[in-house]
């Protein structure tokens, strides 16, 4: 049975690290699988199969110590490989593609989860990007996997790559799991979902643009006092978005204060969440407000809910997963309603207050959501689409196309 290695940078909560774990699960089937973690510092994603942790912290902000750390999981993974012998080692982001391209190997195969293209603009992020130019263009470098095609043309385009040495194979999801945990009880919530609830999920980062939900909903709650908001996730923008909801007025509650939960609360900030599933699938509407993603793997979760999607057109995954024809084209003036979801037109890429009057593209947003939450049968209508649509991505014709390419590489 061949050996394979799949580095993923931790076990915590990330769509990656899911991604990554998932297709360990199913390969394991096959090949002598080997689960190399950089660092369990937390488990959100426990992971029962055989796995080596080479305690290397990348759980750190400061780039410098981040870079001396990727050094150091770089020296522990080329011992690992001499011990192991591996066969294939498939890599999971940029934490794991690096060590996997600077530890050497025949045959690695690394996983692109982000649009780098899309998310750097800056200096640093183009001294960056000709870097990551290098390495993906290394000779052990036998395979490219991007999560979406927008990432792939993004690569091709940018790195100047054989586009034969780059494959898309969209991220794996067990639906009848999500579609089970979707069901779980939330009766000490009741009081919250028995209104129309937003919900939207992810890092509390600039790059998931969770600000401009806040101001939209702010102009929404003024047509419908009923509706609320529920912000699930954490991160480094946390204390901001909390100050920013307070500042237009909001009844804000957050679970990491003193607040006693209830349901008269406008917007309710609930941290990382073991199972969002069974927030999402109580909303009237899911939320995705991100200025770029790789994939886009909550919209596909949310779908798999029964929650309609609402989200922008932004670079790469959600064109693609939620209108199809239109490929990995993110350009739109207007919502594109004919898809299983309703796709918006990208915000700029600054984080704005309080005291800034909704622009063009914000008001539009309002409008879009209130049309929607007015319309029961419109609600249905994607419920339903999306429901179809999220069965595209089931874990076993995903798995399939791994363990094609695995084997065709392997073959070589």
């Amino acid at each position: 049975m061949k050996k394979i290695a799949i580095i993923t940078p931790f076990l915590a909560n990330g769509g990656l690290e899911k991604v990554a774990i998932v297709g360990a699960q199913e390969l394991s089937k096959d090949f002598d699988v080997i689960l190399v973690v950089m660092d369990t510092f937390h488990v959100d994603y426990p992971y029962d199969g055989k796995m080596i942790d080479l305690k290397v912290s990348l759980n750190n902000r400061n780039i410098f110590k981040r870079l001396l750390n990727i050094f150091k999981s770089t020296h522990k993974l080329r011992k690992l490989k001499k011990q192991q012998c591996f066969d294939l080692v498939i890599s999971h982001g940029e934490l794991a593609n690096l060590p996997n391209v600077f530890s050497g190997g025949k045959k690695n195969i690394l996983t692109v989860h982000e649009n780098r293209f899309a998310a750097v603009k800056d200096t640093q992020g183009k001294f960056v990007n000709k870097i990551i130019k290098y390495i993906y263009s290394v000779k052990s470098v036998f395979k490219i996997i991007t999560v979406s095609e927008g990432i792939r043309e993004s690569f091709i385009e940018n790195l100047k790559l054989d586009p034969r040495k780059i494959q898309t194979i969209y991220n794996p999801y067990d639906i009848d799991e999500i579609t089970r945990l979707a069901t779980e009880d939330l009766t000490d919530l009741s009081s919250l979902f028995s209104h129309k609830v937003l919900t939207i999920t992810g890092r509390l980062t600039l790059q998931k643009g969770q600000w401009f939900l806040l101001r939209i909903f702010n102009q929404l709650k003024k047509l419908n006092p009923q509706f609320k908001l529920v912000i699930l996730g954490d991160g480094e923008i946390k204390d901001k978005l909390i100050a920013l909801s307070n500042n237009l007025d909001l009844k804000t509650y957050s679970t990491w204060s003193d607040n006693k939960f209830d349901g008269d609360y406008d917007v309710y900030f609930m941290g990382f969440v073991k199972n969002p599933f069974k927030y999402v699938a109580q909303s009237k509407l899911f939320i995705m407000t991100s200025l770029w993603e790789g994939f886009g793997n909550t919209i596909v979760e949310a779908m798999a809910c029964g929650t309609p999607v609402v989200a922008t057109a932004c670079q790469s995954g959600p064109s693609e997963i939620i209108n199809p024809n239109l490929g990995s084209a993110n350009k739109t003036e207007q919502p594109v309603y004919d898809g299983y979801g309703v796709l918006m037109p990208i915000f700029q890429r600054r984080f704005i207050g309080a005291d800034i009057e909704l622009d063009k593209q914000e008001k539009l947003w309002v409008k879009t959501i209130d049309d929607l939450l007015s319309n029961e049968k419109q609600l249905q209508y994607y419920t339903a689409k999306g429901l179809k649509r999220a069965r595209d991505f089931q874990v076993l014709p995903i798995m399939k196309q791994w363990k094609s390419l695995i084997n065709s590489v392997l073959d070589t």
